[in-house]
């Protein structure tokens, strides 16, 4: 009954409160001038009134602390603004004013498309949910390895329904390769493609008054800088693993920390040390994250540690589309943004001909080139219909931005052009091309980013069609270009102790080019795990 009186019976004497103070002001301010005590009368209008005004104060600020996924708690006020932002979800439903969020599907497994070609959200709106999204991000990896008792599915449903892989992708680019730090996110940002890393990561939020979150992080080796007044349960329930997964495992216990580490799996796993890292040894420190509770980090302005983000730094290379991105860098090619589905019958030769016309960004096609080097099929050329049919499928899926459509209308010269869509293996290539100018150490950083956008042999899974992807040279400049980051890589993680490291960067490289005999025998000189002391596990 306190739990219902608190609620709605509340919220409902709340209600009648703000629809009769103004009649009641109104009325009685005129009947009080008749009155041998109207100075009396007056001043408690007057301070009904000022209360009246605070109430309107506090339900409007409700209303946007929950609009941005805020607990606001169970009292009147927090029930009114329930309600006020129910009825404010439902308006655009009833009166058709507003199109529906955009949302994705995958088609087969070839495209990955948006079936509403509403805009996407703005970045102020969305960005005030970062908190929401990481917590329940943090959630839901804890659903993968713990069991959910019934009484808190309906919990857990509410906190998964404000998951946003957007929001999170957008965090990991701000962090960018740095090994720790503190990072206000800016608020105006483009919805750009995922980055896509899978290096462990913990973050927190500390600090989520506004709508540029305050977030601290830390990769291996590196400290977590957290509020000094945040005790040891504040820190475990505040901590999201940004890598897929999101394992983390915290703990204060010499014993567990060191056993952690010894069955961790480095590419899944972080260990946080939740005493005090000076005691570590370099090895351990290395290993692990450590936390640091040295000031308030909430205090830090952009001058000082804290690092303002709203896209790329000037040194890394950069998305031009917030659109659409197209992988060719796994066995079968994906497309990322399409406002809809290409047309059935044409969708190989439409992903076929994005793909060549995003490699070739930049310069004019003709469309006797498509014809014969792109849409053949069995040595035999494609049709001018064909080409106009796929050229019209693939400019209605890619849509429009604000230079207009992405495929251009074809030219009187019979030209096509293309803007506004990037890919995986130009980012590669400017990846290493920044790499090459830097010192070995310098370039590692980017040699794993580059690396980290390998997910299987390029386009081994296809059946039909890239064959100009081997005969116009790009799979040559993969495998060059792969190859020298494996190598650069491989080497300084062996420098570094770093064998697991070292290892992997083979493996991608190896992906790539699959008959390399240098890498095959840079692989074998990767030590074996058990050869201890040879690396960071063993000597752990």
């Amino acid at each position: 009954m306190r739990r219902f009186a608190s609620g709605p019976l509340h919220g409902v004497a709340l209600g009648v409160y703000f629809l009769l103070t103004p009649y009641v002001v109104v009325t009685k301010w005129s009947v009080a001038a008749q009155r041998a005590d109207a100075t009396l009368i007056r001043v408690l209008l007057v301070a009904l009134t000022l209360f009246w005004f605070v109430f309107v104060i506090q339900l409007v600020r409700n209303v946007a602390r929950l609009r941005h996924g805020a607990v606001i708690g169970l009292g009147g006020t927090a029930w009114l603004a329930g309600l006020i932002v129910a009825a404010l979800a439902l308006g655009p439903a009833v009166s058709g004013a507003r199109p529906s969020s955009p949302s994705v599907h995958s088609a087969a497994a070839t495209t990955v498309h948006h079936v509403d070609p509403s805009p996407r959200p703005r970045a102020s709106d969305a960005l005030g949910a970062l908190p929401m999204a990481l917590m329940a991000k943090r959630r839901r990896d804890q659903s993968r390895f713990e069991q959910t008792d019934d009484e808190d599915i309906d919990d857990l449903i509410a906190l998964l329904r404000n998951a946003d892989p957007s929001l999170v992708s957008h965090l990991r680019r701000a962090i960018g390769t740095r090994r720790d730090g503190v990072i206000r996110v800016a608020r105006d940002f483009a919805f750009a493609a995922p980055l896509l890393d899978d290096e462990p990561v913990v973050a927190c939020v500390v600090d989520d008054d506004d709508l540029e979150p305050l977030v601290s992080f830390a990769r291996e080796g590196g400290r977590l800088r957290v509020p000094p007044h945040w005790s040891r349960d504040d820190l475990v329930d505040k901590m999201i693993g940004l890598h897929d997964g999101g394992r983390i495992v915290a703990t204060d216990v010499d014993y567990d920390f060191l056993r952690a580490l010894a069955i961790r799996s480095v590419r899944r796993h972080l260990v946080i040390y939740l005493g005090d890292g000076d005691e570590l040894d370099d090895v351990l420190r290395a290993c692990a994250v450590t936390v640091d509770r040295s000031r308030d980090v909430s205090t830090e302005n952009d001058e000082g540690t804290v690092a303002s983000y709203a896209g790329f730094t000037e040194s890394e290379p950069r998305l031009d589309s917030p659109g659409v991105y197209v992988e060719l860098l796994r066995p079968d090619p994906v497309i990322h943004g399409l406002l809809e589905p290409f047309t059935a019958s044409l969708r190989r030769r439409s992903i076929e001909m994005v793909a060549y016309a995003t490699l070739h960004r930049g310069e004019p096609i003709s469309g006797d080139r498509l014809r014969s080097r792109v849409l053949v099929h069995a040595d035999v050329d494609a049709s001018m219909r064909t080409l106009a049919n796929t050229a019209t499928s693939v400019r209605r899926s890619l849509g429009t931005d604000t230079e207009g459509p992405r495929l251009h209308p074809v030219s009187a010269d019979g030209l096509y052009r293309l803007h506004g869509v990037t890919s995986d293996v130009g980012l590669f290539h400017d990846l290493i091309r920044d790499a090459r100018r830097r010192t070995d150490v310098d370039a590692a950083p980017l040699l794993i980013r580059a690396l980290s956008l390998v997910h299987g042999e390029p386009l081994v899974g296809v059946r039909h069609g890239f064959e100009w992807f081997s005969v116009e040279g790009h799979l040559a400049k993969l495998q060059r270009d792969g190859e020298w980051a494996a190598l650069v890589l491989h080497d300084v993680s062996l420098a570094t102790g770093d064998v697991e490291r070292a290892y992997w960067a083979i493996e991608r490289g190896r992906l790539l080019d699959p008959f390399s005999d240098v890498l095959a025998d840079a692989l074998a000189q990767v030590p074996r795990l058990r050869e201890f002391r040879r690396n960071r596990t063993g000597a752990a």
